[in-house]
C-alpha cells in the first residue's frame, strides 16, 4: 500500500490566517487521550481578503478539514473524533465551517527517517509498513508537529471528489 503526507497545497498563497487560535485550542490536547479538553465547537477568527482561498485541508497552524473531507475520512475511519471549528472573517463577512480531526497516532517511523537537528521536525519521512497496521489515515506518533498520513485509497477518494487545495506527497515505506 502507498502512503501520502496530507497537507495544504504549497502553491496556494492566499490562505485564511487564523488569529489568536492558541487561546482556544491547546495543541497539546490534539491527542485521543486529551481530546475531551477541546470544546466540541469553537469559533476562530481569521484574517483574509477577497482573494482568500479556503481549501478542503488547512494544515497549518492547525490541521482542519472541510465538511466534505470529513465525510470521506469518516467512511474510512469512523471512530475519528471531530471538533467543529467555525472560521469567521469579520472584515470580509465570511463564515466557513471546518472540523479539527483527532486521529489515531501511530509510531511508524523507520530508522531511515531524517530529522532536523533538535528532532522536532521531519526532513525526510520513511514509514515502517509493519507498524502502520490497517489505518487509512493517521497522525505520525511521537512527533510534536502534526504530520497526517493517508493511504492510497483515502487519497484517491478525496481527489476523485474534486477536493481543492490539497497537497499530497508520496512517502517512502520500508
Amino acid at each position: 500500500m502507498k502512503y501520502f503526507l496530507l497537507e495544504t497545497d504549497k502553491k496556494i498563497s492566499q490562505l485564511p490566517q487564523l488569529v489568536r487560535w492558541y487561546e482556544k485550542i491547546d495543541i497539546r490536547n490534539i491527542h485521543l487521550e486529551s481530546a475531551y479538553k477541546i470544546s466540541s465547537r469553537q469559533l476562530l477568527f481569521v484574517k483574509g481578503d477577497e482573494d482568500t482561498f479556503y481549501p478542503d485541508i488547512i494544515s497549518t497552524p492547525l490541521f482542519l478539514m472541510s465538511q466534505e473531507a470529513k465525510k470521506v475520512v469518516t467512511m474510512y475511519e469512523p471512530r475519528t473524533i471531530w471538533k467543529e471549528t467555525v472560521l469567521l472573517d469579520q472584515d470580509a463577512e465570511k463564515v466557513s465551517r471546518y472540523f479539527l480531526p483527532i486521529f489515531e497516532e501511530v509510531d511508524c517511523l523507520a530508522p531511515e527517517t531524517v530529522f532536523n537537528l533538535n528532532h522536532s521536525l521531519l526532513k525526510e519521512i520513511v514509514l515502517d509498513r509493519e507498524k502502520i497496521k490497517d489505518c487509512a489515515i493517521f497522525r505520525i506518533g511521537n512527533i510534536e508537529k502534526q504530520y497526517i498520513v493517508g493511504n492510497l485509497d483515502i487519497v484517491e477518494s478525496m481527489l476523485k471528489r474534486g477536493f481543492r487545495g490539497i497537497g499530497v506527497t508520496e512517502l517512502r515505506v520500508t
